[in-house]
C-alpha cells in the first residue's frame, strides 16, 4: 500500500491531523508493506518526506508511483475546494492503478472543482452519511465509500468520581463544580460565542488545536476570559483524554459546513469517556441525537443551552459509550484492501 499525506505531524490535536495519524499508523501495522510519503508536515510515520509543488508534480514520486503498481491511497489536508480538485485530478493521471481519496471535511464543491474531481475517476472515502449523500451529485455511487470511525476507545473511558476530581485538582480546576468543556478551534464559525450564555454555577474549558493558535479570533477569545467561569487552555496536551475525564458535559455547538469535519472527533471522544454530549445535527452527529446521553441543542438561547446543561450533568444513568463503540479506529481497517 502506498499512502501519500501532507496532513501527519508530530502534535495530532487537530480534527483532520487525528484522522490521517489514527488510521495511517494502524495502516501500517496491518499492512505490512505499506510505505508513506509526507509532504508539507512531517512524521515519524512518513517512510520518505518529498517537497512538493502545489500541483503535486515531482519526477520522484511519478516513479515511486510507477514502480509500486498499486492503488493509491491519498489523504490532503482541506484547502480551497478548486485546489484540493486540482490535486486530486493531478493524483489520479499519476496513479494508474487506482486512487482512494480520504476527505474528512466536506469539500463544498461547485462548477469546475466538480468536474475535476468527477473527471479524476478517484474512489472517495467520506466519514458521514451527509457527505456520501452529497457526493453522489459529482461521482457514481460506486466511488464512494462511507466509513464509520473516529475514536480511540481503549485510550478514552470514563473514571471513578475520585479520579475525576483528582484530574480537575491537577488541570487546576474546582473539583466542586461541574466543568463543560468544548475542544477546538476559536472562531466564530464554530459558534464559540454560545459558550459566552453558561450560567456561572459551571465552569467552562475551552481547548484550542495549537495547529491554528495563530488563527484565534481575539476579540472573541477576550470576552471569553472577562467571564470568571470560563478558562481558555491554548498549549500542547499529551494526555488529552485526561481533559474529557475530568470533565461532566461535552458542548459542541457547531452548525457550519467548512469548520468542522464530518465526523466531530471530540463528541466521539467525549462520548466513548461516557460523557453526556449537547449538540447540534451537524454531519455525522445526526446519527447520536435520539440515542441516549446525546441532547440535541436548539441555537444558542440562554435560558434553554442551561437546561440542557442542567438535565445533562443530573443523568445518572448516562451511557453514551456504548453508541460510539462501531467508530473505533480499529473496526475500519479491514475496509482498506
Amino acid at each position: 500500500m502506498l499512502i501519500i499525506s501532507n496532513s501527519l505531524t508530530e502534535k495530532v490535536d487537530e480534527g483532520c491531523l487525528k484522522v490521517t495519524y489514527n488510521l495511517i499508523k494502524r495502516l501500517k501495522k496491518s499492512h505490512g508493506g505499506a510505505f508513506v510519503i509526507t509532504y508539507e508536515r512531517k512524521s515519524e510515520l512518513s517512510d520518505r518526506h518529498m517537497e512538493l509543488n502545489k500541483l503535486m508534480l515531482n519526477g520522484e514520486l511519478r516513479s515511486i508511483i510507477k514502480q509500486k503498481k498499486e492503488k493509491v491511497l491519498y489523504v490532503p489536508f482541506p484547502a480551497k475546494p478548486i485546489a484540493t480538485a486540482i490535486r486530486i485530478f493531478v493524483m489520479s493521471l499519476m496513479c494508474r492503478n487506482g486512487l482512494d481519496v480520504i476527505l474528512p471535511m466536506k469539500i463544498n464543491a461547485e462548477g469546475i472543482s466538480k468536474l475535476l474531481i468527477r473527471l479524476s475517476k478517484a474512489d472517495l472515502i467520506v466519514f458521514s452519511k451527509q457527505s456520501e449523500n452529497f457526493y453522489k451529485s459529482i461521482v457514481p455511487k460506486g466511488r464512494i465509500r462511507y466509513i464509520k470511525t473516529g475514536v480511540d476507545t481503549k485510550k478514552f473511558v470514563s473514571v471513578t468520581s475520585d479520579e475525576k476530581r483528582r484530574l480537575k485538582l491537577k488541570y487546576g480546576l474546582d473539583p466542586e463544580k461541574p466543568l463543560v468543556l468544548h475542544v477546538g478551534h476559536l472562531n466564530e464559525g464554530r459558534n464559540i460565542q454560545t459558550l459566552l450564555n453558561i450560567d456561572s454555577e459551571y465552569q467552562v474549558l475551552l481547548v484550542v488545536s495549537t495547529l491554528t493558535k495563530d488563527e484565534q479570533n481575539s476579540e472573541l477569545r477576550e470576552k471569553l476570559l472577562k467571564k470568571s467561569n470560563i478558562k481558555i487552555f491554548d498549549s500542547y496536551i499529551p494526555e488529552i483524554e485526561e481533559i474529557y475525564q475530568m470533565s461532566d458535559v461535552y458542548l459542541f455547538p457547531v452548525t457550519e459546513d467548512g469548520h468542522c469535519i464530518d465526523v466531530p472527533l471530540s463528541c466521539l471522544e467525549a462520548a466513548s469517556c461516557d460523557l453526556p454530549v449537547i449538540t447540534t445535527d451537524f454531519g455525522e452527529m445526526k446519527k447520536f441525537i435520539n440515542k441516549p446521553g446525546f441532547y440535541r441543542m436548539n441555537g444558542a438561547d440562554e435560558n434553554g443551552l442551561n437546561k440542557l446543561i442542567k438535565s445533562a450533568t443530573e443523568d445518572e444513568h448516562c451511557s453514551t459509550r456504548e453508541a460510539v463503540l462501531p467508530y473505533d479506529w480499529d473496526n475500519c481497517i479491514g475496509d482498506f484492501s
